[in-house]
């Protein structure tokens, strides 16, 4: 990561879960980016930028508010090496989409670098959709979905259940922290389904 700013630090945090060891060129850098060097596999090399700094990186993105600096990068990069450079999608071989977390659900947009702006809007609106009641709702799925499909052998009926599990009642009731009814409604879905039918 050429860049210590806040571009550069909207970049970090969409790399922190990927397990990547980032090192971070530049002589300044945020309090956020900062706070990430203690829990974080974060280097940072308290310099400006030399061509020999991004010669054995897999990923190298250019985020500092100089067009020149930014050019230097990637005319050292190698065409083995992954590049963004945020002010020259043209340059970059590779766009790091915006993306929403609600635990278990990733939503990323993207605009191939055409207006990383637009990118965000979608995903400020999408956000509002998909509030933090995903969260609990998506763990509630999973581990529902496990439950199922260990105790329900006939296929059409798993399918059938599956499908259920969808109904918007399931989502509500999670909004309104009503677990026990929720788990009172697919209880009984899923007895059913277990019923053998009447002669």
């Amino acid at each position: 990561m050429v860049g210590g700013g806040a571009v550069a630090q909207r970049k970090i945090h969409n790399l922190l879960d990927t397990g990547a060891i980032i090192t971070v060129i530049s002589p300044t850098i945020t309090a956020t980016i900062q706070s990430w060097l203690v829990t974080t596999k974060i280097n940072w090399k308290k310099k400006y930028y030399e061509d020999v700094d991004s010669k054995d990186a897999f990923l190298i993105v250019a985020a500092t508010n100089d067009r020149t600096v930014n050019g230097r990068v990637l005319k050292a990069s190698r065409p083995h090496q992954l590049i963004n450079v945020v002010d020259d999608p043209e340059g970059s071989n590779f766009f790091v989409p915006s993306t929403l977390h609600r635990g278990k659900l990733s939503i990323s947009v993207s605009t191939s670098g055409a207006s990383p702006g637009l990118a965000k809007k979608i995903l400020k609106e999408m956000s509002s959709k998909y509030d933090e009641n995903y969260e609990e709702y998506l763990d509630f799925l999973f581990e529902t979905r496990r439950y199922i499909q260990k105790k329900i052998s006939n296929p059409v009926v798993r399918r059938e259940l599956l499908s259920q599990l969808l109904d918007e009642r399931f989502l509500s009731l999670t909004r309104e922290q009503q677990y026990e009814k929720r788990d009172q409604l697919i209880n009984k879905l899923t007895l059913f389904s277990r019923t053998p039918p009447h002669p």
